[in-house]
């Protein structure tokens, strides 16, 4: 009987030892919970979550890697959240969303999303000043084909804008009524000085010395159409029609250099000038056609320089619509 019960006790000890420990499985447990590439805090929010996906697909990094710095609650101006880049059009309706601040390696990275962060962009610019500087003298060379060591800075100022349109109004385009820090930044080429209005870091860069505008209205099409140009090169066009969208782009890519030229010629010897081509009063379907123009000279316009301006209006629309 002794010996039946030795040998049941060592089979005891057998199992016991032999049976896994529960300290291992805790330590299984923690390990799973640390970030890897894949694995991002679940008390996140999804837009929060989402700014984390797109930095650590970006820079290769895992979770563990990046920093969330601060998260805003914004209503953005329009349909690009904010960040407006020559060649891209933006809807101009209010998005509620959030700017949120990532750091990673030292560097901080700004993103703004809509409110489900199914939307998320990246807003690239500079943190400065003198950066800021360096983007409007980049943008200038590219529209009218300068060097950028052509281009001098005349002044910089910081300021709060009272629209999200950085004080720059358009017919056509409707802004948001709220604060935005900016800077107003002037810079001169050949003699001539530009005005550019940018957001703080540089992301939104406006051009501010208005050229021209001319509007057509009216006539058997029901024509609603805007020309804006500014002297430094970017070339708006608008439409009140349904469905129709604005179209933005430069004298570099419209225009030939005997083109530019021409224009800059005119800039320079014409004055500000009113121009009225529209149909008389009382005809049937009758045509708006105007011309504002925004010369810094003083030599008297003539019927052929009229008659060439507005030929020059209506082919740049045209050739920018298409």
């Amino acid at each position: 009987m002794r010996r039946v019960l030795f040998v049941l006790a060592i089979l005891i000890m057998v199992v016991t030892a032999c049976a896994p420990q529960a300290a291992a499985t805790e330590e299984a447990t923690s390990v799973d919970e640390q970030p890897t590439a894949t694995h991002i805090p679940v008390d996140l929010t999804p837009a929060q979550r989402a700014v984390m996906n797109a930095l650590m697909e970006q820079l290769s990094l895992s979770a563990d890697k990046i920093e969330l710095v601060s998260t805003e609650a914004v209503t953005w101006p329009n349909g690009c959240l904010g960040i407006v880049r020559m060649g891209v059009m933006c809807t101009q309706n209010e998005v509620p969303g959030f700017k949120i601040v990532l750091e990673a390696d030292g560097k901080k990275y700004e993103f703004h999303t809509n409110q489900d962060g199914s939307i998320v962009m990246l807003a690239e610019g500079a943190q400065d000043s003198g950066a800021v500087e360096e983007v409007v003298i980049k943008q200038l060379a590219a529209n009218l084909g300068l060097k950028e060591d052509d281009i001098s800075v005349v002044s910089s100022t910081t300021i709060e804008f009272n629209d999200a349109c950085l004080d720059v109004a358009m017919e056509g385009i409707m802004c948001a009524q709220m604060v935005t820090p900016g800077h107003i930044i002037v810079l001169e080429a050949n003699g001539v000085q530009y005005e550019y209005h940018t957001s703080a870091d540089g992301s939104r860069v406006q051009p501010a010395t208005l050229a021209m505008v001319w509007k057509r209205e009216g006539g058997i099409a029901g024509f609603c159409d805007t020309l804006t140009v500014f002297r430094s090169g970017e070339v708006y066009t608008t439409q009140c029609k349904p469905q129709a969208e604005g179209r933005m782009d430069t004298f570099a890519n419209l225009l030939s250099s005997d083109q530019q030229k021409q224009f800059m010629d005119w800039m320079a010897q014409l004055g500000e000038e009113k121009l009225d081509a529209s149909d008389p009063k009382g005809v049937a379907d009758r045509m708006v056609v105007t011309l504002d123009l925004f010369g810094t000279g003083n030599k008297q316009l003539t019927k052929a320089n009229q008659q060439a301006l507005f030929e020059f209006a209506q082919n740049l629309y045209q050739k920018l619509s298409q």
